[in-house]
């Protein structure tokens, strides 16, 4: 009588540790939050001229754009789960600050604190996640972490605005702060497995790791897909309203569904497969997409451009997170994911405003087509550039 093999007899470790589920549980609850903020937000400020809204609602972003290379290189410093706890904390005061109603200049302090220890919290927990993860089931466990933020997404704005009708925006704030706490006892229960020696001897600035070298190209493929979903973001309406489109809020449900259906599925083949096979049919989801959206005239057409952008966009975000943290050294982790980040930053903004140009001087529908090119850049870029770099061994 012969044995098994050892391969085939072992056993795949463990996704669902305790500091992994208590890590999706405050990724769920946080990014619920976030999604409140979108129709919250805008909504206390109706009474404001546009371009004060513009502003204030803006300022998250940039924010984040600027200070998430800082975060980086602190979370490389040590204590990723303290900067997690810290990101929470800020975040609750910034929506406490919210519910106070002091007027839309003092909200913009409030925003850009929330833009900034959003930065903390999201990328810390990220880096934590990443690097405790068994590498087997990598993309699995990315991908069931993002999906928990993501379904947060299907129903945050129903329930803000269903409250804020009942009790008020101040209210609403306030209560919104109250899950943002929620999630900080969560995440101050999440032990960091492999978290980086602490730093004792100050590294000069100069020296530090700013821009992660294993994430630069892969977040440069990630931004050619963030750029035009700013932009469709910013200018759908407008594309709407010329097309007499109705139900565009079904749009960005449609989009929240298909995020949520694959990217657990493709977190799942992405520990099975080449990343090419993950990340270039996402990417050409995305091309189809932005194509059948500047051509749309029905309904019908603008959600299925919906279910293909949600598709490309959440599976080139899982494939490159799960490509980026295993090529990268735990102790870099960090700088990683900042990086990474920084691209939904500067895309977020780069398309609502640098594309507003284009828009202005041709239509949101031409300026959709124009950004199909992106994609299709970002699959050259990953197959010329990136797929090339070796795995961390």
């Amino acid at each position: 009588m012969t044995n098994a093999p050892a391969d085939a007899t072992r056993k795949q470790p463990s996704l669902l540790t305790r500091s992994y589920v208590l890590a999706v549980i405050a990724s769920h609850l946080y990014f619920f939050t976030y999604h409140a903020s979108i129709v919250e937000v805008p909504r206390a400020l109706t009474h404001q001229p546009p371009w004060i809204i513009g502003i204030v609602v803006g300022a998250m972003g940039v924010a984040g754009m600027i200070f998430r290379p800082l975060v980086g290189v602190w979370l490389d410093g040590g204590n990723r789960v303290r900067m997690a706890k810290l990101g929470a904390i800020g975040t609750t005061i910034a929506f406490i600050g919210y519910g106070l109603d002091l007027g839309p200049w003092p909200m913009l302090v409030f925003r850009l604190l929330h833009g900034l220890t959003m930065a903390m919290f999201t990328t810390a927990l990220l880096a934590v996640v990443g690097a405790s993860v068994p590498p087997e089931r990598r993309g699995a466990g990315i991908g069931l972490y993002q999906t928990a933020g993501a379904v947060g997404q299907l129903y945050a704005a129903p329930i803000a605005i269903a409250i804020a009708v009942v009790a008020g925006m101040n209210i609403t704030f306030l209560l919104t702060a109250g899950v943002v706490f929620v999630s900080l006892v969560a995440a101050s229960m999440v032990h960091d497995t492999h978290a980086p020696a602490v730093v004792t001897t100050p590294v000069p600035w100069r020296q530090r790791a700013w821009v992660s070298k294993t994430a630069f190209l892969p977040a440069l493929v990630f931004l050619s897909v963030t750029a035009p979903w700013g932009a469709v973001t910013t200018f759908l309406i407008e594309f709407a309203d010329e097309r007499a489109l109705s139900n565009v809020g079904l749009f960005y449900t449609v989009v929240a569904v298909s995020q949520v259906g694959s990217r657990a599925s493709v977190g799942w083949l992405a520990d099975r497969l080449h990343p090419a096979m993950t990340v270039i049919p996402a990417l050409l989801a995305a091309t189809v997409a932005l194509l059948l959206l500047s051509i749309t005239h029905t309904e019908t057409m603008l959600l299925i451009a919906g279910l293909l952008y949600g598709l490309g966009l959440a599976s080139t975000q899982t494939s490159i997170v799960a490509l980026v943290v295993g090529r990268t050294a735990p102790a870099g982790l960090g700088s990683a994911m900042a990086t990474y980040s920084v691209a939904w930053d500067v895309g977020l903004v780069l398309g609502g405003t640098v594309f507003g140009f284009v828009v202005n001087a041709t239509s949101p529908a031409t300026t959709f087509a124009i950004m199909s090119v992106m994609p299709i850049a970002g699959a050259a870029l990953f197959l010329l550039r990136v797929v090339r770099e070796p795995a961390r061994t």
